[in-house]
């Protein structure tokens, strides 16, 4: 059985480590918190698959993570892995995934998605190299498309007008 000191230990380093993930975040993006300072105060969490809620609490100049619930929240998102990477991937979200305020929860959304910071690296710096590259590989397989094209080229074009050319010596024999 795990004791309760280490359990606060685990608490707090990975309240740190989501801590710092936020400061970085804030820090890569140049107009972000005066976005972020424009929508607080705001409190919600974050619930990916099984792991426990992550809340978080954005007020002027100050952001706070932590794993210790929060009473008064706008809203919380829950959501699985897959609906994580597809957020990281295209930054949407369908809204069956938001519970309470809908409209908050959009308009942060909405200002992360505006910010262009690379997440990857974001994630690598804070949780390590192997989260890092596993969320860089998600992302990627996420964007990759089914959708088998054949480009147009060369050869493409010389048969289209043999084609053309076929089909016009074939009327000109039916009028004869």
């Amino acid at each position: 059985m795990v004791s309760l000191p280490s359990m606060l230990d685990i608490n707090n380093i990975i309240g740190k480590s989501i801590n710092g993930f936020i400061e970085d975040l804030v820090s890569s993006s140049p107009d972000l918190q005066d976005k972020l300072n424009n929508i607080s105060p705001i409190s919600f969490s974050i619930k990916i698959s099984d792991f426990a809620p992550i809340y978080i609490e954005i007020a002027k100049n100050n952001t706070k993570a932590s794993l210790k619930e929060m009473v008064d929240i706008n809203f919380s998102i829950s959501i699985g892995a897959m609906e994580a990477i597809a957020y990281l991937a295209n930054k949407t979200l369908h809204k069956k995934y938001i519970h309470g305020d809908e409209e908050k929860a959009f308009v942060l959304l909405n200002t992360l998605q505006k910010s262009n910071v690379d997440i990857p690296i974001l994630i690598e710096r804070n949780f390590g190299h192997i989260p890092g590259v596993l969320s860089y590989l998600a992302i990627n397989k996420a964007n990759e498309t089914d959708d088998v094209t054949i480009m147009p080229d060369d050869l493409t074009k010389r048969l289209r007008s043999i084609s053309i050319r076929i089909d016009r010596l074939e009327a000109s024999n039916n009028k004869n």
